[in-house]
């Protein structure tokens, strides 16, 4: 073998701990000054603790000596004066270490909110929502008590581990030395349970991960689990998945709470080897080995040791906790967003005109499955949509309607030079800029469990603190045409929401999330299906008044209503990702079978039919 091959092996295991320990190494350096005040108060608490059984020894040996009464108080004293000393040091430590460790797992979670945030709608679309809620908990939690328990129960051992020895030693080098024997076994038990924790716990996080998706996936949809009555199969799914928890949880324990037990059994050997050794020594005929007071200051060393070894298992079990989700919080970490902002943007004009171009666009979204051979979500999409202009957008479900609007405030990646606004590549444009400029509104509709004014405003930055937001949510609610029935609720705009607006009826949330976009007056405006859950009337009258609406330039729309889109400036019909008719309502009725004239009478025979059970109740 080579010679250099030990020395690879060893700086590669360097490499891996620096790897490894790279958020715990991050925070505590960032926290330096609370841990080094901890550590010296924790320090001093060790070297004290050397004292008592030297106290205890001198005591013993003046009792057996009937040497005078003073000396016991003077050690009385003595000892009295070491605990204040002690007591005051462990406050210390308990305060400087436990709130490092508190600060840090605050940093690291707000560290890991703004990552989130900062990541694309493709990764949302592909990563359950339950495992990244057991990441901002659990995990983040197994790491802060890493950097606060864990380095103090290893600190304690390593300075126990330093102090008490060095005490033994000076009382009996012999005796030190022969309970020290069985020493050598608690490496061997560390090293060979340290990777098995790590295993083991990693599934554990994994499933609680998947715990919280079902846990959470229920929860949003109480609603149909009810009116479907399924109640009992998904509690059977929480409690299979529960049964796996515990179990998964038990492997884990198996190995975490033999450590402590082996390691007090090494040390209880020691204390055999006392008893044995030390006790046989005293009754002996002779020079003797040790003092009685040696041998009951001993006992306690020995019994002091137990602790130091005991935290050693504590600290591996919390470090490799803290690895385990270090790892999975790192997998995040690692993820890079698919929409950044451009490093150099191109200048952009204060007024956005609202002119859109798409030059054969082709968009697959972001790990579909799809091969390169198979079918593109859109392809060969080359549209100019004029400032000003309301373009609607058709088709059956599937067609790409959702795709071409949510690309315009750039939810997803675009390829360059596909994607233009005001004759600027939608990938030169900073992402804060441009979807403060685009107005959108999606399918999903979502409100915030906060008042109807933080709903309305949420786009509002710098009016809100301005104090001038509320004449423009009254506007953007009044286009929206629910103005009046906000008013109309005992709390008016002060009115809190249930999560996801459950107090509210669908046209209603639908409504409010139109005026949400409105609020800030963008130039762009996107609708993506978005007066479905609204009646025909509410809707002639919303349109309308987006025809005049503060700010207006363009608004894209989507829809499965003839009547939402029959008066727009144009209209693009898709089929399978590719325009297959564009043109007006007028133009396009003329090509009799045609795909938006199927769409018409398809549209006409459904309001027929409810026309006519409208007449029959």
């Amino acid at each position: 073998m080579p010679k250099n091959v030990p020395n690879k092996h060893h700086s590669g295991r360097w490499s891996r701990f620096l790897e490894e320990s790279s958020f715990l190494r991050h925070y505590l350096w960032k926290y330096r000054r609370w841990v080094t005040i901890g550590l010296i108060a924790l320090v001093i608490v060790d070297v004290i603790e050397i004292f008592p059984p030297i106290f205890l020894k001198k005591t013993v040996d003046v009792i057996v000596d009937h040497r005078p009464i003073q000396v016991l108080a003077q050690m009385a004293m003595a000892y009295l004066g070491i605990s204040l000393v002690q007591g005051i040091c462990r406050y210390g430590w308990r305060m400087y270490l436990i709130r490092a460790s508190i600060f840090s797992g605050c940093d690291l979670r707000e560290k890991y909110a703004h990552h989130l945030f900062s990541l694309s709608s493709s990764f949302f679309d592909r990563t359950p929502i339950g495992n990244l809620m057991s990441l901002a908990t659990s995990d983040v939690e197994a790491v802060r008590i890493a950097i606060g328990t864990g380095l103090l129960v290893l600190a304690d051992a390593f300075f126990y581990l330093l102090t008490i020895p060095v005490a033994m030693f000076f009382l009996s080098p012999k005796l030190t030395l022969l309970v020290s024997l069985p020493l050598p076994l608690i490496p061997f038990i560390v090293l060979r349970n340290e990777n098995a924790i790590h295993e083991r716990f990693e599934k554990v996080q994994e499933c609680f991960g998947d715990i919280s998706s079902i846990i959470q996936e229920n929860l949003n949809g109480i609603r149909v689990i009810k009116g479907f009555g399924r109640e009992d199969t998904q509690i059977n799914r929480v409690r299979e998945e529960g049964e796996k928890y515990v179990q998964l949880n038990r492997q884990l324990a198996k190995i975490q709470t033999f450590m402590g037990p082996a390691l007090d059994l090494i040390m209880s050997l020691g204390m055999l080897l006392l008893l044995f050794f030390g006790g046989r020594s005293l009754i002996q005929d002779g020079e003797r080995l040790i003092t009685l007071g040696t041998f009951v200051a001993f006992q306690r060393y020995i019994q002091k040791m137990i602790w130091p070894m005991t935290a050693v298992g504590m600290a591996v079990s919390y470090y490799q906790r803290s690895i385990s989700s270090s790892d999975r919080l790192k997998n995040i970490f690692s993820v890079s967003t698919d929409v950044p902002s451009p490093l150099n943007s191109a200048p952009l004009s204060p007024k956005t005109q609202g002119k859109i171009e798409f030059r054969n666009l082709t968009f697959k979204f972001p790990d579909s499955g799809f091969s390169a051979r198979e079918k593109l979500t859109l392809s060969g999409i080359n549209l100019v949509v004029e400032p000003g202009e309301r373009v609607a957008f058709v088709g059956a479900i599937g067609a790409g309607k959702s795709a071409i609007l949510a690309l315009v405030p750039r939810l997803y990646p675009v390829q360059n030079g596909m994607l233009w606004i005001d004759g600027v590549d939608i990938n030169h444009w900073p992402i804060q800029e441009l979807r403060k400029r685009v107005g959108y509104v999606g399918q999903d509709v979502f409100l915030f469990s906060e008042s109807i004014f933080e709903n309305i405003a949420f786009g509002l930055h710098e009016q809100v603190l301005q104090g001038g937001a509320q004449t423009m949510v009254e506007q953007a609610a009044g286009i929206a045409c629910v103005h009046d029935e906000i008013r109309g609720l005992p709390w008016g705009y002060q009115t809190r929401l249930g999560e996801r607006g459950l107090n509210l009826s669908g046209g209603q949330k639908q409504r409010l999330t139109i005026a949400r976009a409105l609020a800030k007056q963008p130039p762009i405006l996107v609708l993506d299906d978005a007066l479905s859950s609204v009646d025909v009337h509410t809707e002639e009258k919303i349109l309308q008044s987006l025809k005049v609406r503060s700010g207006k330039n363009t608004e894209l729309i989507s829809s499965h209503r003839i009547s939402t889109i029959q008066n727009a400036d144009q209209i693009v019909v898709l089929r399978e990702g590719r325009v297959v008719q564009k043109g007006t309502h007028a133009q396009l009725m003329q090509f009799r079978g045609g795909e938006y004239w199927r769409f018409y009478e398809q549209q006409q025979l459904k309001e027929d039919l409810e026309n006519y059970q409208n007449d029959l109740h």
